[in-house]
């Protein structure tokens, strides 16, 4: 039986607000919890008449927010098209007598909570909903909204969301000081709002999830039934990373952006994760034989988790015995009456990282560039003695840009890989500058050869791994240890991941040893996919800590060249990366997932620049071209002087079609068509994307000029406009 306690606090309340978790890039830090006063509107002056078992806590010219006596409930209404959105299971078509009380439990509560004892740390984990516990609550009046602390007796456990309404909607705060434990539990998770946006098979619409480019699950698509829920962790996954490590074919979800949205009968949102993103998750619950309702919702960790095979010499899941500090918020962002594209999701999810985030719109170029790999050594192991492998010298390198500037290929971005002292792979150590490629002497010649042609010469740096044999590093003290205080590396030991501090202080290092070099910037590998943390007692480091550390070293790239580019397009890295790369252009081909959808590219085009897969190693170069032009890519090559036949028995085999001949006049038609067709969109916003037909796009920019993109083997009319077989039209004005 549920205990019900109804405080209504006055005046005003005490916030404490620990930075943190998500948020803007100066609010990553963990300091000590400070203490500042927080104008609240006293809910005295709101009218608490909890008639029809709901009141009215606040409203602005738009929304109003109401909760009902006990806390279990929060409803949102729209006061233009009075649509209500609710906390607890409503869909239309769904009955909640149609489940078993369990399940009737579950769908009428604002969380799941997930709990562990500490003290016997076995590692059993409860999972209870609100409504499924005995609780008591406590009401108080903040800004805009109402925070409800929710004392959950058996588990001695308090729990607080902060509810609260802004001109987009409804914003969800857990307060890192209204977390309580006063007994041996401890939480670990929490998943908020399970089923705010719970939709049936038989409505119309579609969930938004940000796997990959970004995908969606159409309701009425049945390959999602009865399918298990999808966990999408944000900005990678250290379990998986560590595998890859012995087995390089395996994948993992690249879940980029903190985000998600549904479109439920022409009623939809943007759920934006503001705080609290690296330690979150996002779930899709399709529905089952038992449970036919579909849900989408945010889950947090409160604690990490990891298998400690020093317990009673078998593996027990053991948690973190203190709580990851952060806030945590989620702000629900809804729009007109009227179905909702991920389009319209996307823009508003542009305008949240340039209003709010400060994400600065690209620069204008007199030309649209091609960007170009040249990769150059790589030693290959042998029975007897290893041999280094050279495909590319600085002085090929310079030949490179002349042909191309020959071309007509005048605006490069070239990337140097495997320039290092002994090669590609073989982290920390990366000056003195490799001998065989040319080394220092080689490197200035090229850098002043190229700046004469106005060509940007990158240097890619692998800060995150150290390879055993390239030394430089302590296995003991510079590398990541997990929660169970095993090392992070793979099965022999040879590969290590690099804490976060070491690897700042090695692009310290590496910024000093650079300084008579004229380089345009770094690539920085990998640090737009992972966040790391460490459990060395010597160098401990949160999820929120390297995410600072990765801004940090981000933006000390570019104070010293000018320039930064990343590998992955995580959304921590979007407020300082120039140019992010391997940006995938599809989903993770999930049974539930109706299409991939262009989320990612919709948001970012014209705000920082995108390559997706190497052209010379796509298996369709002419299907590779029509995606660069739908999403507004860079022409991106990855090339060698020599033929890659050389590198077949390195750990680098996979260029198949190097040699730069073999590419060089695609290269240049490739540059100047774009230039010809592209240029006044390569800068410009994208307002709407839409497929027309199978296989044909229609990309809308915000000056007006559309594109049509046809994949397919036969021409096609849309829109009054041809469209040639497998090519696309541009049409201005």
């Amino acid at each position: 039986m549920k205990k019900k306690l109804l405080a209504v606090g006055l005046g005003l309340i005490m916030a404490f607000s620990m930075v943190g978790c998500g948020g803007d890039s100066d609010k990553n830090e963990n300091p000590e919890p400070t203490e500042e006063a927080v104008e609240a509107k006293q809910l005295s002056d709101i009218s608490l008449n909890f008639a029809d078992g709901y009141a009215k806590v606040t409203e602005n010219s738009r929304f109003e927010l109401m909760i009902n006596e006990d806390g279990s409930s929060i409803r949102v209404r729209d006061k233009d098209t009075q649509e209500v959105w609710d906390s607890v299971a409503s869909a239309d078509g769904f009955n909640l007598d149609d489940v078993n009380a369990k399940w009737q439990q579950k769908m009428q509560s604002p969380f799941e909570i997930f709990y562990t004892d500490l003290k016997k740390g076995y590692g059993s984990v409860i999972n209870l909903s609100l409504m499924e516990l005995d609780y008591s609550v406590d009401m108080v009046g903040i800004e805009n909204g109402v925070r409800v602390s929710y004392m959950l007796e058996q588990s001695g456990i308090t729990v607080a969301l902060d509810y609260s309404l802004d001109e987009h909607g409804l914003n969800i705060e857990v307060p890192l000081d209204g977390i309580k434990e006063e007994g041996n539990y401890a939480i670990t998770a929490l998943k908020v709002f399970p089923y705010f946006a719970d939709a049936t098979d038989t409505a119309d619409g579609y969930y938004f999830y940000p796997d990959g480019s970004g995908a969606i699950m159409e309701f009425n698509d049945n390959s999602h039934i009865s399918e298990a829920e999808l966990v999408l962790k944000l900005f990678g996954d250290l379990t998986v990373y560590k595998n890859t490590l012995d087995v390089l074919d395996q994948q993992e979800s690249e879940v980029m952006l903190p985000v998600f949205g549904a479109n439920i009968n022409g009623n939809g949102f943007l759920a934006i994760i503001e705080e609290g993103y690296e330690a979150a998750s996002i779930k899709v619950s399709p529905t089952s034989q038992v449970v036919k309702i579909n849900s989408i919702s945010t889950e947090f960790t409160f604690r990490r988790s990891f298998v400690d095979n020093r317990i009673a010499g078998e593996g027990v899941l053991t948690f973190d015995e203190e709580i990851i500090p952060c806030n945590r918020k989620i702000s629900y962002r809804f729009f007109e009456k009227g179905e909702t594209t991920y389009s319209d999701m996307a823009v508003a999810y542009r305008e949240y990282l340039t209003e709010e985030l400060g994400v600065e719109p690209k620069v204008e170029q007199d030309s649209i560039p091609t960007s170009l790999d040249l990769f150059m050594g790589i030693k290959e192991e042998g029975l007897l003695y290893d041999e280094f492998k050279v495909v590319t010298t600085f002085e090929q390198a310079q030949e490179i840009i002349d042909r191309m500037s020959k071309e007509g290929v005048h605006s490069l971005e070239i990337q140097l890989k495997g320039w290092t002292k002994d090669g590609y792979g073989m982290e920390p150590v990366m000056f003195p500058v490799n001998s065989k490629v040319g080394g220092s002497k080689g490197l200035k010649e090229l850098l002043e050869y190229a700046k004469n042609k106005d060509v940007e010469i990158i240097l890619e740096a692998n800060f995150l791994e150290g390879k055993a044999e390239a030394g430089g590093f302590s296995q003991r003290d510079d590398v990541i240890y997990l929660g169970n205080k095993t090392l992070f590396s793979n099965f022999d030991e040879t590969l290590f991941l690099m804490s976060p501090t070491t690897a700042k202080e090695n692009l310290e290092q590496f910024i000093e040893d650079s300084e008579d070099y004229e380089i345009s910037g770094i690539s920085f590998y990998s640090m737009g996919q992972y966040l790391l943390y460490n459990y060395n007692s010597d160098d401990t480091v949160t999820a929120t800590q390297c995410m600072k550390i990765w801004q940090d070293m981000m933006q000390m790239s570019r104070d010293s060249y000018g320039k930064t580019v990343v590998q992955g397009g995580n959304s921590y890295a979007l407020t300082v990366a120039d140019k992010v790369t391997d940006i995938p252009y599809e989903d993770s081909g999930y049974q539930i997932t109706t299409k991939s959808v262009p989320f990612y590219q919709i948001a970012l085009h014209g705000l920082v620049e995108m390559t997706g897969q190497a052209g010379n190693l796509s298996s369709d170069m002419d299907r590779e071209k029509l995606k660069w032009v739908e999403y507004g890519y860079t022409p991106y090559f990855e090339l060698t002087y020599s033929g890659s036949e050389g590198l077949m028995y390195t750990d680098y085999n996979t260029l198949f079609s190097s040699t730069y001949t073999d590419w060089l006049e695609i290269a240049a038609e490739i540059n100047s068509e774009f230039n010809e067709n592209l240029k006044d969109v390569w800068t410009s916003y994208i307002v709407d994307h839409e497929e027309l037909q199978d296989e044909v796009y229609k990309v809308t920019y915000d000056n007006g000029i559309v594109i049509y993109v046809n994949y397919n083997d036969k021409d096609v009319t849309v829109d009054n406009v041809e469209v040639k077989a497998e090519d696309y039209t541009v049409k201005r004005g």
